[in-house]
């Protein structure tokens, strides 16, 4: 039986795998429901069509790896490698991704999410979320810098303490979007248009003033 077989059987099984060595394992279409997966890599994979809803995987290296079309709708993803990795057409109802490396990750064109579904602590630099509906989602502690999230829906999304700077957000929604808490990065004279809509605090009120030559006294 092959490692990819033993990870199947495992999953059926209900059984946890620990340090497993699957890089660039054919996992296509694979029924890995419930998975329970600590450390290890699957880094480079293909899980185009896998089936990952209700699993729960814990610090293993999926970097690189093709999640295209994938089910990980109530998945539960902590400490996971996923830079580079591809989510295009993707279902992330519900979904937790807790201190992910999502550098350079490509989230563009995944669906079904819900309120419930969850970005926190997570390293999404250049990370691709052109496009999406993430209305009314929290997201918190992540760092966005020079990430795509041009045109997508950001209406009444509460960023908590996240890192903007950089962040691409032309044609974006940003409607009741709470940014207060946020480091927007350099304020310059285009930041007022890019962030219309959006609630800012006083102090970054005051710094987006000063990029328009305006000064503001109490």
């Amino acid at each position: 039986m092959t490692a990819a077989e033993d990870l199947r059987t495992a999953a059926r099984a209900g059984e946890a795998v620990s340090e497993p060595q699957l890089a660039e394992a054919d996992l296509r279409d694979a029924d890995l429901a419930g998975l329970r997966l600590r450390g290890g890599t699957l880094a480079g994979a293909d899980l185009r069509g896998a089936r990952l809803d209700r699993a729960r995987i814990d610090g293993a290296a999926l970097a690189g790896a093709d999640l295209r079309e994938a089910d990980l709708t109530d998945a539960v993803l902590t400490g996971v490698d996923l830079s580079g990795a591809r989510f295009a057409g993707a279902l992330l109802g519900d979904t937790h991704f807790d201190g992910c490396r999502m550098i350079g990750t490509t989230l563009r064109g995944m669906r079904g999410l819900t309120a419930s579904f969850r970005l926190s602590g997570c390293n999404l630099q250049v990370a691709d979320l052109g496009d999406l509906a993430l209305r009314g989602l929290r997201i918190s502690e992540c760092d966005l810098s020079e990430a795509d999230l041009s045109g997508a829906d950001l209406r009444t999304v509460e960023f908590v303490k996240c890192r903007l700077r950089g962040t691409v957000l032309r044609a974006a929604r940003l409607e009741d979007t709470d940014l207060r808490s946020c480091d927007l990065g350099e304020i310059t004279p285009d930041t007022p248009r890019e962030l219309r809509g959006a609630i800012v605090s006083p102090g970054q009120a005051a710094a987006i003033c000063g990029a328009l030559g305006l000064t503001v006294l109490d």
